[in-house]
């Protein structure tokens, strides 16, 4: 929890309260009760936890739309410049630059695009309607689309196999990558010129 004022952190039971005197323009409203904003507890967070779970947060941040990459940026480049965790916070940030996360339904999509831009591979439109179905990874130019199955989605198989028959009858290859086995993910994307 952080609160206003100054002072060392103090535990309340198993609250561990911490002081600010720069919460004013880092505050927001949520059900009538005052919290911090995502950038501001992402930046408060980045000292204090693992790179993974940073990167997670910032991710999930953006991917569920709670902030931007632009907001972010804003605050680390603005009023937050130099302050404990910035830097971090900032290297993780620039990780999803140019990257539509704000499309994606998982995890498994996001670090996709990741693997794709940092091998350099054409990318990907993300969840974008295919004849009339909608696709997590798709190339227009290859007529490919590849499917991540895993998680919360995917776990009707009939449901699958009907989307993947309309989209095969369209003209398209589908490909179809458990999401724990994304380390595979380049043997079936395209190249520059050609799918693999």
């Amino acid at each position: 929890m952080t609160r206003p004022g100054s002072g060392g952190p103090r535990r309340f039971g198993d609250v561990l309260a911490h002081h600010s005197e720069t919460l004013e323009a880092d505050t927001t409203k949520l059900h009538g009760i005052p919290i911090t904003t995502v950038p501001r507890t992402l930046l408060d967070l980045a000292p204090h936890i693992s790179d993974r779970a940073l990167a997670r947060c910032v991710r999930e941040a953006i991917r569920l739309q709670t902030t931007s990459v632009v907001e972010l940026v804003e605050a680390l480049t603005g009023r937050h410049r130099g302050r404990r965790g910035s830097r971090r916070l900032a290297r993780v940030v620039a990780r999803y630059s140019g990257l539509p996360v704000h499309r994606a339904r998982s995890g498994a999509e996001v670090a996709a695009l990741e693997i794709l831009r940092d091998a350099g591979r054409p990318m990907p439109e993300l969840n974008r309607r295919i004849a009339g179905e909608e696709a997590d990874l798709s190339w227009r130019r290859y007529r490919l689309i590849i499917e991540i199955d895993g998680g919360p989605y995917h776990l009707d198989a009939g449901e699958d196999r009907r989307k993947e028959t309309v989209w095969r009858s369209a003209g398209w290859t589908v490909r179809r990558l458990p999401a724990d086995q994304l380390d595979r993910l380049l043997a079936i994307a395209p190249t520059a010129g050609r799918i693999i």
